[in-house]
Order: structure tokens, then sequence, then C-alpha cells
């Protein structure tokens, strides 16, 4: 099934004179490329072949546990031959190593200076390379190179990601966006709509909707066993992870834990210790108190609460997209009259509530100041997005695509930029074929949903977890109402960890999940918020502050 892409993009906005990219050929010789007797490729042509070919080099990590398809190896695949026949450049590793071990190896290769001509980093390493001087400024390298789908691709966070790349006006990398990052990110409610219906409960609208759930869930027997064993509120022992942690609930409140937001001054704050917070673990406290959590949320993690879910004694938990597809899946295999409903976080105003998001890149492509093609790196991106999203540019099947015996040959490339949002372009592409009764057209991944969504329509079961997150009223279509009405919020600081923040956050986290959890289960008065705000200042937090808004004043 052949596509233009995988993805609806909005084309319009990048076909416009500030990002339309020449289409020239690479027939014209510069004058100066004739003199040096090679002929290189034109600036605006963000695919044209090298000739005579490039070598470029890179470092690679790869899971051990990683499958090659006929004979490929990481050297010699079907993308090296891609590179040189098509493009003219070849890409040489100087080293491949586990993942377990690329942090370290990256590392010594850094402090010796003994570096490739690109590779990728996490924000501390780009940092430490840049304040080295190791680092090409790519800002006019990406303008001049980059397709305009791969600059669409670097704007879905409205330029978030690569403003955590930019040090004193000059951009040294280009973020690795994260598959389903972002907006997907969005806490969303889990709720048992069986148990909704036998009690007679409304659909969470409001936070007095949720909490009157809870209560329900946990006091008036939803099962229909005679027993008192079933959880209100799902609540996990990390607060902050997992299902069944709290930022979807402290989201409601516009409590943003865990993150930098900026003030009315226009200074950048922490948002655990802001009022707000204090309010949402007041009403946590009293959940408790009344019973809706579990007594002993405090020693279970995420794992556990799986498990509840599965056996069916918890039905009501704050999670994130793909929590269905996993945990609620079990407990409809068990139990096939269970039915369950995601819906959007609320507010304790009555108005759409705001989620806060993860950063969308945690890692960045980075290249050696003074390497002699440095806009290689970007034009290898634009391959990858040509080939692998791109479907009229590969074969039917693609054979880029994960195999039936385990091969992704899609990750032999040493360059990986993916659409942010995939799944969410899929899910609208997936909603508008199921609407027009004709999913032929679908690519890559919108015609695996499509198929699955299908076979669950002519009754096959097994196929329930695929509705659960791209059915019309799946977790998908919570992440779509977020993306559709700009709900977001995402963290103001996007630079590497500051020093204080190296030496000392993990212990203010540590201190803060302690209190807050010890607020919850009423073993500490609220009153301790405030002390907990004095010793988060105190003991490093104010020092972090003023790092994180001296890299602030410099953006």
């Amino acid at each position: 099934m052949k596509a233009g892409k995988v993805s609806t993009l909005a084309l319009a906005s990048v076909l416009t004179a500030g990002l339309v990219l020449g289409g020239c050929s690479n027939n014209g010789t510069a004058e100066a490329d004739k003199q040096s007797g090679t002929t290189q490729v034109k600036p605006e042509d963000p695919f044209g072949k090298y000739d005579p070919p490039i070598e470029v080099s890179t470092v690679r990590s790869v899971n051990q546990g990683f499958k090659y398809k006929d004979g490929d190896t990481i050297d010699n695949n079907i993308w090296t031959k891609i590179f040189m026949d098509q493009y003219g450049i070849k890409v040489k590793n100087l080293w491949v190593v586990d993942d377990s071990q690329y942090r370290q190896k990256l590392n010594i290769s850094i402090a010796s200076g003994d570096i490739p001509d690109f590779m990728l980093v996490n924000k501390e390493e780009m940092m430490r390379m840049h304040e080295a001087e190791q680092l090409e400024d790519l800002t006019k390298i990406l303008e001049q190179n980059a397709s305009p789908y791969l600059k669409e691709l670097l704007n879905q966070d409205n330029g978030t990601a690569l403003k955590a790349a930019t040090f004193g006006g000059k951009l040294v990398g280009i973020p690795q966006m994260q598959v389903n990052g972002g907006v997907s990110t969005g806490a969303m409610l889990y709720v048992r709509a069986d148990w909704m219906k036998k009690l007679n409960l409304p659909e969470p609208k409001t936070m007095e909707d949720v909490f009157r759930i809870a209560i329900a869930f946990a006091k008036n027997d939803p099962d229909g066993n005679g027993k008192a064993d079933t959880v209100g509120f799902g609540l996990n022992k990390d607060l902050f992870q997992g299902h069944g942690n709290v930022t979807g609930l402290m989201n409601g409140y516009k409590a943003y834990p865990n993150m930098w937001l900026k003030d009315s001054a226009g200074k950048l704050v922490y948002g655990s210790i802001l009022p707000e917070v204090k309010t949402a673990l007041e009403k946590l406290r009293e959940l408790y108190a009344n019973g809706a959590i579990d007594q002993e949320f405090s020693v279970k993690p995420a794992s556990k609460l799986a498990e509840e879910v599965a056996s069916g004694r918890l039905g009501f938990a704050y999670g994130n997209v793909s929590d269905g597809g996993f945990i609620q899946k079990l407990n409809v295999e068990k139990d096939p009259s269970a039915e369950w409903s995601m819906y959007p976080i609320t507010s304790v105003d009555g108005k759409p509530a705001h989620p806060q998001l993860n950063d969308t890149a945690g890692n960045f492509y980075v290249v050696k100041k003074g390497a002699k093609h440095p806009e290689a790196m970007v034009r290898l991106a634009n391959i990858y997005l040509k080939h692998y999203y791109e479907t009229n540019y590969a074969p039917d099947p693609n054979p880029f695509i994960s195999q039936a015996d385990g091969v992704y040959p899609g990750k032999y490339q040493p360059v990986t930029i993916d659409p942010l949002n995939v799944n969410l372009e899929a899910f609208r592409l997936v909603q508008k074929a199921l609407a027009d009764g004709d999913g032929s057209k679908l690519g890559f991944p919108a015609n695996v949903h499509y198929d699955r969504l299908t076979k669950y329509a002519q009754g096959d079961k097994t196929m329930w977890f695929s509705t659960a997150v791209f059915g019309a009223k799946g977790s998908y279509s919570v992440i779509d109402y977020y993306d559709k009405n700009k709900l977001g919020i995402y963290n103001e600081f996007q630079g590497a960890a500051t020093p204080a923040m190296s030496e000392k956050m993990s212990s203010l986290r540590k201190m803060q999940d302690e209190i807050f959890t010890k607020i919850i289960m009423g073993q500490s008065p609220v009153s301790d918020f405030d002390t907990f705000v004095k010793d988060w200042k105190r003991l490093g937090g104010d020092q972090i502050t003023e790092e994180v808004n001296k890299w602030y004043s410099q953006q």
C-alpha cells in the first residue's frame, strides 16, 4: 500500500517562500569545484548526489539482541548501499559498542578529542563539547540542507528541542525527535465504564466528578461481589511515574511538578514548590483519608497496579497513551465484559486542563568542528525520512519496516529523526479511512492499525488493545483533543543540567517525594509543604534556580 507519506503533514506550511528548497539537479558545476577537480552537491538540493563520493565517520551503539537480515552488518546493509549508490556518501563507523557501553566509550572519545565527523550525544555531552569548541555551528547548514519534511518535523514542538541545542544564538545540534513524544506524553484518565454505568456515575468532566468516581469505586462495590475489595483511585509509590501517577491530577489544579515554568516577572520557577502543588496534595490527602486511595500505595510499584487492573480490583487511574494496550488489555482478556473509557484530564475551574508534556528530544546529532562535510549528517537525516516514511520512494512492502522475523532494517540508519507524533497522525488517517470505508491507500504505520481495527470490528477480540489505543474513543482520541486545542505545557528549561542541578537535584527530588507521600498519607501535616519549600531553596534549590535563569537569560 503506497502513500505519499506516513502522515497527513501540513505541506502548505512548508511550501512557502521561506522554507521551499530548490529542486536543482547536480548537473551544474561551480567554477571553484571545476578548479579543484570535484563536483559537490549544491546547498539548495537536499537530495543531491556527491560526485566524486565522500566519506564521513561516526560511532554507533547497537543493542546486543539486535538482529541483522540476510548477512547484513552495521557496516554493510541496505542503507549503506543506498547512501553510496544514490547519494555518493560512504559512512564509516569508527567503533560500534553495545548500548550499555555507549556513554562510557563516547565520553572517553570526547575527553581525548578523538571524535568522528558526527555522533549522537545527550544534552550534557553536547554542552561540554560546545564549551570545548569541538562542535560545528549548524545554523546555516540546517537551513540550506534540510528537506522541507525534516524542517517540519523539527518544528513540531514549536522549536522547543532546537532551543535546547542553541547556545549564544548558534545551533550546535539537531534533535533526535522522540517518536510519540511531546503532546503524546500528556496524562489522561482510565476509567471502568461498566462500573460507572452500574453506579450511575457521570463521565468525568470536572474534578468533583473525578473524586465522586474514585470514592464510589472504593466504597460502593462496583464489581458486585459483595466484598470491599476494590480500589477507588490508583496511585503507585513513585508518584510521578507509570500507571497510577499523580501528574494528571496535579495538572488539574494548575500544578506542574518537576518542571520549570515562567512566572509573571518572566523568570523561571520550579513547579514543585508552587502553592498549587500544596492544594493538590491536600485533595490527595483527603482521598486517602476517605479510603479512596489504597492505604498501602507507598510500597506498591506501577507493576503492582497493573496486576490489580488485570484482576479487576482497580478501575480508575491516571495513565499515559499506551497503557490501555498492555495494562487494561490484560483485564479485558480475563473479563470480556469489562469496559474501559479514556478521558482528558479535568480541571479545578471547569476550563480545559493543560497537561504537562515530556521533552521532545533528549539526544542530539552533533558535527565535529572543522569536518570536511558538516552538511552530510543533515543529508543522511533527509535520506532516512525519504525512504522510511515517504513510501513512494521505497518498494512495496517497504523493506525498512519491521519484518516478521524480528529484524528492523530501518534502524541500521546512523541518523534517525522521526515524526514526533507519528502515531497521532496515524490515528487521524485511520479514523478518516474507516469513515470512508477504504484503507487501501494507507502507508505505515496507519495500515497496521487499520487492519487491526478492522479485525476487531469483525469479531476478533484479541485486537481489543488496538481499539483501546487507536479506536475512535481510544487513548489517541484524547491526545488528538490535546493537540487540536494546543493544551500541552512544556518545560521552559531545555538546557543541560547545571552544575548545582547535577550535584543536588537528585537528593532534592528524593526529599520532595518523601514529604509528598507523608502528606498524602496523613503522616505529616499539610503545613510541612511550606517547610519543604524552605528546605528545597536552602539545600540547593536557590542555586539551581539562579543557574537555570542564567541559561534562560541567554536564550
